[in-house]
């Protein structure tokens, strides 16, 4: 009995050991004002992404806009309505380093007025997602994943999307405790 629970540690701890090689955290995130939180110098969906990461020893990249979105929420909503009506793909800084390395991405973002945010679109239309494991992520003050998981599963036809987690974005900018549960729990229930 001893040895089949050596050997199931094990075995575990190298599942774990596998995901953290293989694992990239990405997300999008906004600062400045925020609806129903406020000014906030580190975005909703960046805290959650960190919160990801720690629990999974992922590493991170954060899609961060060439040109930045406004600070204001009524600016930051008539850009973002510009750039769904518009189909637009913003460009962002830099790029992810050995894409080929990794075969879990989790993609965070925000909802915006029920939709994904273009940049994340030129994310995932800049990288090949064949064969990898997609699972989603997003921060929200009410539409939980809106139609996010089905747009993620369209946009990648040839990954695996997994089920994704909707936190408010009030939760995971003031309640760490909160955050922390509902990831764990979450990844618990996807196995990992």
């Amino acid at each position: 009995m001893k040895k089949l629970i050596s050997l199931l540690i094990v075995a575990f701890m190298t599942m774990g050991a596998s995901l953290a090689e293989g694992a990239l955290v990405t997300y999008f995130s906004h600062t400045g004002e925020n609806y129903n939180v406020g000014v906030i110098e580190e975005g909703n969906t960046a805290k959650l992404a960190k919160v990801i990461a720690e629990q999974t020893g992922a590493d991170l990249f954060e899609i961060v806009p060439v040109v930045d979105y406004p600070q204001s929420y009524d600016e930051c909503l008539e850009a973002a309505t510009a750039e769904q009506r518009e189909g637009a793909r913003p460009e962002y800084v830099g790029d992810v380093e050995n894409w080929d390395q990794y075969d879990t991405i989790f993609i965070g973002y925000p909802i915006w007025w029920g939709e994904i945010p273009n940049i994340v679109y030129t994310f995932m239309e800049n990288h090949d997602f064949a064969g990898k494991t997609v699972i989603p992520f997003n921060t929200h003050e009410g539409s939980g994943q809106a139609h996010s998981q089905r747009d993620i599963e369209n946009a990648l036809p040839d990954a695996t999307v997994l089920h994704g987690l909707a936190v408010r974005g009030a939760t995971a900018q003031n309640d760490a405790d909160a955050t922390a549960k509902a990831v764990s729990d979450w990844l618990s229930g996807l196995g990992m």
